[in-house]
């Protein structure tokens, strides 16, 4: 029963993970809907974030996160204090080509 409300975050970023503008390594959560544990039932844009370092901090609701090719703006954080790491909603901002 636990194991539903734990940060499911794998323990490293994965090779192809995006970096923000501050250092923190992201990764889309890509849900599994044969693990009953998984969080399949939320509705949402989930992203892993990584945040290991002591200059490097744990995104905040509401904060705009801007990666290389896009921006996006937290809705929701869930982490695990234990760990430098979180699942975290976003809302991702559409880029203004026509400049």
């Amino acid at each position: 029963m636990l194991r539903k409300y734990r940060v499911p975050v794998p323990s490293r970023p994965p090779k192809d993970a995006i970096t923000d503008s501050r250092g923190r390594k992201w990764a889309k959560a890509e849900p599994k809907e044969e693990d009953e544990d998984y969080f399949v039932e939320w509705e949402g844009d989930y992203w892993y974030v990584w945040f290991q370092g002591s200059d490097v901090e744990c995104p905040e609701e509401g904060e705009v996160i801007d990666f290389e090719t896009m921006k996006g703006e937290v809705e929701t954080v869930r982490r695990s204090y234990r760990v430098m790491r979180a699942v975290v909603e976003l809302t991702l901002y559409k880029e203004d080509n026509c400049k």
